[in-house]
């Protein structure tokens, strides 16, 4: 199966670097900040060359998702693959400052998450004046018990912050710690009040 997957992405899939689908800002400070500390710390000089190791890499991780064109987690899991090795490469001691000068980059995965928490606590927040007024409307003075979201109004929020997926969140122990919870049937995050 995974032959058929790996023949299959060789043969049709070719992803493109557009303009629109990616942070071309955030390439242009990687290769500044790169080209500074790498003659600052006295290490291998870094070129245009590996820009477009980048870029490659990008493509290859969007050729592994079975993608048209490559997005800006293509290129966040590409830059994260070579800070490392660009990291890993330097002396002991000069490691932990380039960690430091580097973080923004290096860590994403914690910051969606924060971001996507923040983004469903604001929906979650929405839906509770609605149903308020709702429930004022109508003349009712029952407490709301529990807020719903739909699955694919959260994804369209997060697409928005440029997140494409949104499933391991969901399944993530902040997710859950944060009190909310998935149902895959109906398609929608609920949390009790």
């Amino acid at each position: 199966m995974l032959r058929k997957y790996i023949q299959y992405a060789r043969a049709n899939v070719r992803p493109v670097l557009r303009g629109g689908t990616f942070d071309q800002e955030k390439i242009a400070s990687l290769y500044v900040q790169l080209r500074k500390e790498s003659t600052n710390s006295g290490g291998v000089p870094i070129a245009v060359r590996h820009i477009e190791s980048i870029m490659r890499m990008a493509e290859a991780h969007a050729k592994m998702h079975l993608r048209d064109y490559v997005r800006d987690d293509d290129m966040d899991a590409s830059i994260r693959c070579m800070l490392e090795s660009f990291i890993s490469a330097q002396k002991f001691s000069v490691r932990r400052r380039l960690r430091r000068a580097f973080a923004k980059f290096l860590s994403s995965g914690e910051d969606r998450v924060h971001l996507l928490l923040h983004i469903l606590q604001d929906m979650m927040r929405n839906e509770a004046m609605y149903q308020t007024i709702r429930q004022r409307q109508r003349g009712e003075t029952d407490a709301i018990e529990v807020l719903e979201v739909p699955l694919e109004e959260f994804e369209g929020k997060a697409r928005e912050r440029r997140i494409y997926d949104v499933a391991d969140f969901c399944e993530s122990h902040a997710f859950e710690e944060a009190g909310y919870t998935l149902d895959t049937r109906r398609k929608v995050i609920s949390r009790n009040m």
